[in-house]
């Protein structure tokens, strides 16, 4: 979920470089209401609603989610996942929706899914609460830091409540600048996790060097808290999986022909749209894993256990 910690701010120097003095003002004004947006927005621990989309040539996977922050790095998420699949042999199609549940409690996050009337769970490191209360306290040097970061931003349109702003990042930089406030990482994590971590993220920052993201954010104008943020991560989706192809053919790294098949799928013909509503917190909703999952769920290994049932649901569509 580190792209929900990516957002950034603004340099105005390099905004206001050429253009008409009109032109000059208003870029200032977007990067003011920017500035403003962003720290109203530290603190949020509003209820949201999320959807992602995966677009490819014979896929599609889409998660639709309720979501709240409960605390630093605690948060509670519920939802489904729901995957079509076409295999291209003979043109067989399949369906499955998975019913889930995400909670991070202090750096662990934990996923619950429902698969053939069965829950599995799945935990893994998460935001260490050390690195989210850095980004938290630490916002205003953060937005500062993460200035380089951002080429552009511009007002797009304004209603008597609502402004819409477009912003243009360099996403490897902000993932670099994101990663230098991790530092050598929670004392609590394993050095050797840490380095992993350290090597995995190197990598990536490499692969996404200079490649742009637009962020379209919808805020209030009477307090700049955030109605909608929606964001197409295809740029990034495709440089990570062309960086993987890429270090394929330089012998760095060895893929079966289905994971080449897929990264060429994931770094030319597909797309990745990601969109999010605030609704505000509701009392009376409760978004925490039930008990009866949280005691019903088996542990499984590895991520690849869910894949193989997506490959069992094809092969049975094939009979």
């Amino acid at each position: 979920m580190r792209w929900k910690k990516v957002f950034a701010a603004v340099g105005c120097g390099a905004l206001l470089l050429g253009g008409s003095p009109a032109m000059a003002a208003e870029q200032q004004d977007a990067v003011s209401i920017y500035k403003q947006a962003y720290l109203a927005n530290i603190q949020d621990n509003r209820g949201v609603m999320t959807d992602i989309d995966l677009f490819g040539p014979n896929y599609h996977w889409e998660l639709d989610a309720d979501g709240m922050v409960t605390g630093d790095s605690n948060m509670c998420w519920h939802g489904n996942m729901s995957w079509d699949f076409t295999e291209r042999s003979n043109n067989a199609t399949s369906h499955e929706d998975i019913p889930f549940y995400l909670e991070q409690q202090d750096g662990i996050m934990t996923i619950y899914a429902q698969r053939a009337g069965k829950w599995g769970k799945i935990s893994m490191p998460g935001i260490p609460a050390e690195l989210a209360h850095a980004w938290k306290n630490g916002a205003v040097n953060f937005m500062d830091d993460s200035m380089q970061a951002i080429k552009k931003v511009t007002l797009e349109n304004e209603t008597d409540k609502y402004q819409g702003l477009r912003i243009v990042m360099d996403a490897g930089k902000m993932m670099q600048i994101s990663e230098n406030y991790w530092g050598d990482g929670p004392a609590n994590i394993p050095a050797a996790i840490k380095q992993k971590h350290k090597k995995r993220m190197a990598s990536l920052i490499e692969a996404l060097k200079g490649t742009e993201v637009t962020v379209d954010w919808v805020i209030n104008k009477a307090d700049r808290k955030t109605v909608t943020i929606s964001t197409d991560f295809t740029p990034l989706l495709r440089a990570y999986a062309r960086n993987v192809i890429d270090n394929m053919a330089a012998g760095k790294i060895k893929l079966s022909d289905n994971q080449r098949e897929m990264m060429e799928s994931l770094g030319y013909f597909s797309e990745l749209k990601f969109y999010i509503s605030y609704k505000g917190a509701k009392q009376d909703e409760n978004l925490s894993v039930p008990a009866a999952v949280r005691q019903s769920a088996v542990s499984l290994l590895n991520l690849s256990d869910i894949q193989k049932g997506v490959s069992q649901a094809v092969q049975h569509n094939k009979k």
